[in-house]
């Protein structure tokens, strides 16, 4: 008789750990949530441990690792400023596998680059090394209208952001 495996038993065996070959740093994200939230006690060692678990399922360089354990950090800082733990804990009904499943669920909707994206920008703007001369920030708006008029996607919303920062200004 065929033995019937369970979805987090399954993606072991084929290597994944359930990641259904989504990012390695989404894979890192869903195991320190979900450590994060069946053993409170262990404060800040759940990244690593997750890092290092899932970077032992796989041959990855050690740059690598570093650059998608700093994205996981960036979805497991999200998920905390955004509640979104409370919703995933709530619709689990207490059970590890609902949990894991939701977890999963709710890593494979978001939008990692959105989520880099809206990171860096907050940073940037608290504390973004090297101030910007005319010149270079001349270029870099020149550029940016020659890209809108070629049809750039993008460029046109860029401009008009910059357009209102000034206006604020």
């Amino acid at each position: 008789m065929d033995k019937v495996y369970a979805p987090a038993e399954q993606g072991d065996i084929l290597g994944k750990s359930g990641s259904h070959g989504r990012s390695f740093a989404k894979d890192i994200a869903e195991l320190a949530l979900f450590l994060d939230l069946t053993d409170p006690s262990e404060s800040g060692g759940h990244l690593e441990a997750a890092t290092a678990e899932i970077a032992a399922e796989r041959r990855t360089p050690p740059t690598t690792v570093k650059r998608c354990a700093s994205e996981a950090r960036a979805l497991i800082e999200f998920a905390h400023e955004n509640a979104v733990l409370a919703e995933i804990t709530a619709r689990s009904d207490g059970s590890d596998w609902s949990l894991r499943s939701e977890l999963a669920a709710w890593l494979d909707e978001i939008s990692l680059a959105a989520i880099l994206k809206q990171r860096a920008l907050r940073l940037n703007r608290s504390r973004g090394g090297r101030p910007p001369s005319k010149t270079r920030t001349l270029r870099a708006v020149e550029e940016l209208v020659e890209f809108a008029r070629a049809g750039r996607p993008g460029a046109v919303d860029e401009l008009r952001s910059i357009r209102a920062l000034i206006a604020a200004s």
